[in-house]
């Protein structure tokens, strides 16, 4: 046989919604104000009773107030020390309940319902203005004040007339009505206010959220592109001597990968060359097709030593069209293929001009490019011509990448390229390594701020006694 428990385990109560526990706080704290104003209004009336009551009536009066204003500090001290809850609005009930029974009470010893003391009433209905509460409280507490005093009034209250009645109810049913209806809108601000404020803060969560998402990412592509820009210098060739020249390039990155490229390619056999170019734009797309140059003009020069610096640059132009259209990208070069003679250098391409200072003159001379660029166009045959350089013992050769010349100053000022003669002109004496720290430094006190790569690349044709030496320690 089953037995029976006898005490059964009750359910739990029923959970509330957020927005139920966000309004029974907000009515909390207007319970709160509405009783801090009862307990004020209440006694400082008691002054418009000296003027108007008999002293006999007026001191009972005192007495009503008095203890009026004692329950409800009492109601305040007893909402203080609670938390919001559903049961909240009580206070609100409460107190209209003292508030209104006494004036319905006052009003009774006046001469019920002929008396116009009832008008206090329509203040203790009018405290629904200042609660938060749903229509169905503020119908019921207004109505319930009004339902008091007639009732009240109608037991205690003696002979009246009934135009007196009417005029009191109609002012009476009157502020109810508007109570009513302004409770109506206000609940219904309050519940689209929450709506709305707990909507934005879902959104700002989602923010933050994406905010960290987006941060996460930036890292990460920031490190990729820390990345690319070490490959990118690590493929760049050390500062050396190569047949009868001295060669030594520096690049100084700008933030982001860049495109700019130069390289010294010793191709065997004697045949020794150089090449500078500069990508269009930034970014990695910039430093894959400048990583495809190089790859292409180290296999031509070293697997076709027939080849001159026309020919590389119309094969380099054929490979590196198509990978960019396969790239769907937009990217053009400037570059410059140059073999290293022993009279001189041969170059083919388009670039910026070619600065040389002449050792027995002491003086900057400028040759300029003719010819077009990578990319353009898928055949630059007709294009493309060598350009040959003559040099003598102790002549320097300047290449450099846009980045120098357009470096501007706080006024938008560029450097331009005749600062760069000016510049060249007062170093190109000096052993490669310490020239090209004064051109930098030059540039740099120059800038404002670097947003470009800037590579500069120079060749010395050594003396005979150099030449010598060279050859000597190399066979030693």
């Amino acid at each position: 046989m089953d037995a029976t428990p006898a005490v059964r385990a009750s359910a739990p109560p029923e959970e509330r919604s957020p927005f139920e526990r966000y309004h029974d706080a907000l009515l909390h704290q207007w319970c709160a104000t509405a009783i801090v104003l009862g307990a004020s209004l209440v006694p400082v009336f008691v002054v418009l009773d000296w003027f108007t009551l008999p002293a006999a009536t007026f001191e009972r009066f005192v007495r009503y107030r008095a203890f009026t204003t004692l329950l409800l500090v009492v109601q305040l001290a007893i909402l203080r020390l609670t938390r919001p809850s559903r049961l909240t609005f009580l206070h609100g009930h409460v107190l209209t309940l003292l508030v209104g029974g006494v004036i319905t009470w006052m009003t009774v010893e006046l001469g019920g319902f002929d008396s116009s003391y009832y008008a206090g009433l329509n203040l203790v209905i009018a405290t629904n203005l200042f609660l938060p509460w749903s229509p169905a409280h503020a119908t019921a507490n207004a109505l319930s004040t009004v339902l008091l005093y007639v009732a009240v009034n109608a037991l205690f209250g003696g002979p009246f007339h009934t135009a007196a009645l009417v005029n009191n109810l109609y002012f009476l049913t009157g502020t109810v009505v508007m109570c009513i209806a302004t409770a109506a809108v206000r609940f219904k601000l309050v519940k689209d206010e929450y709506s709305a404020r707990t909507e934005l803060i879902a959104t700002n969560r989602r923010l933050e959220r994406s905010r960290g998402e987006l941060k996460a990412a930036r890292d990460a592509l920031w490190g990729e592109m820390e990345v690319a820009k070490r490959i990118q210098t690590s493929l760049l060739p050390e500062d050396r001597r190569v047949g009868a020249y001295q060669v030594a390039a520096r690049m100084v990155p700008a933030a982001e990968v860049g495109g700019d490229y130069y390289d010294i390619v010793d191709a065997g056999e004697g045949r020794h060359w150089v090449a500078i170019g500069d990508v269009s734009g930034h970014g990695v797309e910039s430093g894959l097709v400048m990583m495809m140059t190089q790859t292409s003009i180290l296999s031509l020069v070293r697997e076709n030593p027939a080849l001159g610096p026309a020919q590389v640059f119309s094969e380099v132009n054929g490979v590196l069209t198509e990978n960019i259209s396969r790239l769907r990208a937009s990217r053009y070069m400037t570059l410059n293929v140059v073999r290293l003679e022993e009279a001189g250098l041969t170059l083919a391409g388009k670039h910026q001009d070619v600065l040389v200072w002449r050792h027995a003159t002491r003086r900057v001379e400028t040759v300029v490019n003719d010819g077009c660029w990578i990319g353009i166009v898928a055949d630059t045959r007709q294009h493309a011509r060598d350009l040959f350089v003559p040099l003598d013992e102790g002549d320097v050769a300047l290449f450099y990448t846009d980045g120098a010349t357009e470096s501007m100053n706080a006024e938008g000022e560029m450097y331009g390229e005749e600062r760069l003669v000016n510049a060249f002109a007062r170093v190109a004496d000096r052993p490669l390594e310490l020239l090209l720290d004064a051109l930098f430094a030059d540039i740099g006190a120059f800038r404002a701020e670097q947003d470009d790569d800037v590579t500069l690349l120079v060749v010395r044709k050594a003396s005979a006694a150099e030449q010598a030496a060279a050859t000597a320690s190399g066979a030693a």
